[in-house]
């Protein structure tokens, strides 16, 4: 789910997505160009399992489907842990 769509922004369709019972085992990714904390949170607070920045390594975002869909939240975008 793109946080920035034309008619309905990432986290009111994620909220939508959320608060139908019919797809209570879908996760959502976020993928954006935004990296700003606010938008990190803004995706997690809608019921987003995790927000990947589009400009990613390649296998990022299989790798981020496949956390997801085991259960596990993504962190958010930044440098990684040393």
């Amino acid at each position: 789910m793109d946080l920035r769509m034309p008619v309905l922004d990432g986290p009111a369709a994620t909220r939508r997505h959320t608060g139908d019972a019919d797809l209570a085992d879908v996760e959502v990714v976020m993928p954006t160009t935004f990296e700003l904390g606010e938008h990190v949170f803004e995706a997690i607070r809608s019921g987003a399992s995790g927000f990947l920045v589009k400009d990613t390594e390649p296998g990022e975002p299989l790798r981020a489907v496949r956390a997801v869909a085991g259960g596990d939240a993504l962190p958010p975008p930044g440098p990684p842990a040393v």
